[in-house]
């Protein structure tokens, strides 16, 4: 297991790799000039020219690219911000905990919600708690979370005056950022549960167990969820990744001082090393949580932790 996750964290460095050369190949190709950006509008071609010169902007695209590699991987630096000229790498640390608490918030909705709507469902499959959780999975997917985010401030802060419309302080200033970021990831979570539970239910070994008179409550939390989760804890960490990419969104709709916020201001305003250093560390945070889920897989599911206790015998018994 241990092997496991070794290899597991070695193969973070191929994959972010490849997300830097993707993100900086897209912000290349991308229309608009920072030095002109940065100028302003009565910038002359000659001034352009040489904040171009002076950011390295002038070179070709693969000296460009190497120059960022070379940046990032070997002197562990995501450079400096073109408009407030301080590292990057402080400026997304100190909105980092806005993005996490977030994200994590929206996680724990999706897991604490969704899944009990998807056992609902399965548990009376053509009813009408099956039919209410389908409708809310439907709309969960179907409604684009930006507009839903709108209507909830529309509603509950400009009709109902219930909730603030903006910014950050207590409890109350999370809740709609969080049920409108969470609300795609309950529906794909109870659609998924659904699924899963479905097919459990109807195993030969959940008939064993009505044969042998167990409970309900027995079956379905002893012997169906269990061998249930694989599907759902998938499902749980690709949700992490869709949280982390909405928080782009709600957070600019609720003027949060996240990363999200701070990227899309960087993209408006052609600040392109905000940019990729913020792809690049949420792209490290998805793939540490993707291999927390892998980990999580081998103490959930005992044929997968025998799997790999099994390799490594075969090795030591070999040598």
């Amino acid at each position: 297991m241990g092997l496991f996750i070794v290899k597991r964290l070695l193969w973070i460095f191929p994959v972010m790799l490849g997300i830097a050369i993707l993100i900086f190949t897209i912000m290349y190709i991308c229309p608009g000039d920072p030095a002109a950006a940065i100028l302003g509008i009565g910038a002359t071609q000659i001034q352009i020219d040489q904040k171009r010169a002076e950011l390295g902007l002038n070179q070709p695209y693969i000296v460009q690219l190497l120059q960022y590699l070379k940046q990032v991987f070997l002197e562990l630096d995501l450079g400096t911000s073109y408009f407030y000229r301080t590292p990057v790498i402080d400026g997304l640390m100190s909105r980092m905990h806005y993005t996490l608490i977030l994200a994590l918030t929206c996680m724990a909705l999706q897991i604490l919600i969704g899944t009990p709507l998807g056992i609902m469902a399965a548990t009376h499959r053509n009813g009408l708690a099956d039919r209410f959780c389908m409708i809310v999975a439907l709309a969960g997917v179907s409604i684009p979370g930006f507009w839903f985010a709108l209507m909830m401030v529309v509603f509950f802060s400009v009709k109902l005056g219930w909730l603030p419309t903006y910014g950050v302080g207590g409890i109350q200033y999370y809740i709609m950022p969080c049920i409108a970021n969470s609300f795609a990831g309950i529906a794909t979570q109870a659609r998924q549960t659904r699924s899963s539970m479905l097919e459990v239910i109807h195993s030969d070994y959940i008939s064993t167990a009505l044969a042998k008179g167990l409970s309900d409550r027995e079956i379905l939390f002893k012997h169906a969820l269990p061998n249930a989760l694989i599907p759902i804890i998938t499902v749980v960490g690709n949700g992490m990744g869709m949280m982390l990419g909405g928080a782009v969104v709600v957070e600019n709709v609720f003027s949060i001082p996240g990363i999200g916020n701070y990227m899309m201001s960087a993209i408006n305003s052609r600040d392109y090393p905000i940019v990729l250093g913020g792809v690049l560390v949420l792209g490290i945070v998805f793939s540490l949580i993707m291999l927390m889920v892998d980990i999580i897989y081998a103490f959930v599911d005992p044929r997968i932790r025998a799997r790999y206790e099994g390799k490594k015998r075969g090795k030591l018994e070999s040598a």
